[in-house]
């Protein structure tokens, strides 16, 4: 187990973001003390552009059940980001491709959109690495890179970890964050568990964090008005899902977890639903 010592092993801190606020959920305390070392985390929002006319059916149905307005729901998005990312002490830039939802009605239901990538999002892994190293490119030094393990296995989560693995490939030290609340319940549990053995180096690295520091991670979500309701929704109260989670994998004392991603596999490009139901047959 590695515990955060000295900000000499981080470099250029990057965070891709599938989304606005799955940064500040996972491991915005560890932004935060980041920023507070120094070190100028930045956090990227791989999609974040605007949404394609017309809208499809389920991309309509997502607005309804959060009450978002059709026509300002990227600008309401990128404002909470800004909020969240001055609570956190972070940059935040966000790219011009839209969310899952928005992708030319490749996902019509929660089962497609947590299911397998759409062969025509593949292409989206080496758009998005390009991306990626274009921005930290004007750094002196390699940057030290953060994605979402993808536990829940949505689609966009998925993208950004084989961006991740893409990196590891090129040499990067890339970490995998945690994805909650999803990783707070009993499912998320269980899926975290196998996409560690799937994806990265058998030791956590566990930042722990101060009160403050953790106060700071919840201020920063609650930025997020338009989404925390809906994300909660089902596993309870914001603070007491989060606290607990953290004294969890703390072992008592509030920490975040992170995984040393591992270079790509054969299955970077299985969803993870069917990397489960063949996990005895695959390689480790």
């Amino acid at each position: 187990m590695h515990e955060f010592g000295t900000p000499d092993m981080i470099q250029h801190p990057i965070f891709l973001a599938p989304h606005f606020d799955d940064v500040a959920l996972s491991c915005g305390g560890t932004v935060c003390l980041f920023a507070q070392l120094g070190l100028q985390p930045l956090v990227v929002t791989l999609f974040g552009g605007e949404p394609h006319e017309p809208l499809s059916a389920f991309a309509l149905q997502q607005h309804r059940w959060r009450g978002l307005d059709d026509t300002t729901v990227i600008q309401l998005r990128r404002s909470e980001e800004l909020a969240a990312a001055k609570v956190l002490g972070a940059q935040c830039l966000w790219f011009d491709l839209p969310d899952a939802i928005y992708r030319d009605a490749r996902y019509t239901s929660d089962a497609e959109l947590f299911g397998s990538i759409h062969p025509d999002d593949l292409p989206l892994v080496e758009t998005l690495r390009a991306m990626v190293e274009d921005i930290s490119a004007p750094q002196s030094g390699q940057p030290t890179l953060f994605v979402p393990l993808a536990v829940g296995g949505h689609v966009d989560h998925q993208i950004a970890r084989a961006v991740g693995s893409a990196f590891v490939a090129q040499g990067y030290t890339v970490w995998a964050y945690e994805d909650l609340p999803y990783a707070a319940s009993p499912n998320g549990r269980e899926h975290c568990r196998e996409l560690v053995t799937q994806y990265t180096s058998t030791s956590p690295w566990l930042v722990f964090l101060t009160e403050e520091l953790f106060l700071s991670r919840l201020k920063a979500i609650r930025c997020y008005q338009s989404q925390v309701a809906f994300i909660f929704r089902e596993v309870g109260d914001m603070e007491e899902t989060l606290r607990t989670y953290a004294l969890t994998v703390g072992q008592g004392r509030l920490a975040e977890r992170f995984w040393k991603l591992r270079g790509p596999a054969s299955t970077a490009f299985h969803s993870d639903s069917e990397v489960r139901q063949n996990e005895g047959k695959r390689e480790e």
